[in-house]
């Protein structure tokens, strides 16, 4: 027969958090989210042009080729933002914002007391 030993479990309070690991990691966490969205919000934008200048070249067959340039120039921008830049942009604002927020709670922590874990 084994014994089973019971495991006390340990209230300790979290005084201070490492401001570079924990920005890093909800940083690329939102940035990954952020491709993920970039990626479908892209997907959506395309159809909706498409349809559109589909509608419009329908009312004036002649400006097709106007039209085709505009869109094209439009999905080629809306790529590039979506999917390069808004994820670039979205870690860059997320590290800052979660260095802020750890280094205020490293600030307040200690004078207002931390969060409790219970641990085994």
């Amino acid at each position: 027969m084994e014994e089973v030993k019971e495991a006390k479990s340990m209230i300790k309070t979290v005084r201070s958090l490492p401001v570079f690991d924990i920005s890093l990691i909800v940083s690329v966490i939102a940035l990954i989210l952020a491709f993920i969205a970039g990626i479908l919000w892209f997907i959506i934008g395309w159809s909706a042009i498409y349809t559109i200048s589909t509608y419009i070249i329908s009312l004036e067959p002649q400006t097709a080729d106007v039209v085709n340039s505009i869109a094209a120039s439009i999905t080629g921008m809306g790529a590039l933002y979506l999917i390069i830049v808004w994820p670039i942009m979205t870690f860059i604002a997320t590290f800052i914002a979660t260095a802020i927020a750890v280094l205020l709670y490293n600030y307040l922590a200690p004078r207002i007391g931390g969060i409790k874990l219970e641990l085994e």
